[in-house]
């Protein structure tokens, strides 16, 4: 699957994003309200800055003793679509 760039282009009605360093870090919205929030042509980039920027590793240069924020699209990376029912 290619990574899209924009909200628009999201594949599925559920976005989850994670921490890799922060596991209480994680976050479950509807692509609807994000559109509603940053606009359906906002940058993945762009949403997953905002939906961190509240993190105290946000900002940081980040090194090896204490690396930098790291939110991701858990569901854009795993292969299984959030919204199918099992």
């Amino acid at each position: 699957m290619t990574i899209p760039e924009r909200l628009s282009h999201y594949p599925y009605a559920i976005v989850r994003f994670e921490c890799i360093f922060c596991p209480w870090r994680r976050g479950v919205y509807r692509l609807a309200r994000l559109a509603e929030r940053y606009g359906a042509e906002a940058t993945l980039d762009h949403v997953r800055e905002q939906i961190s920027k509240d993190c105290p590793r946000h900002r940081a240069r980040g090194t090896q003793m204490s690396p930098k924020c790291h939110v991701w699209y858990t569901d854009l990376v795993s292969g299984k679509p959030p919204d199918v029912p099992s």
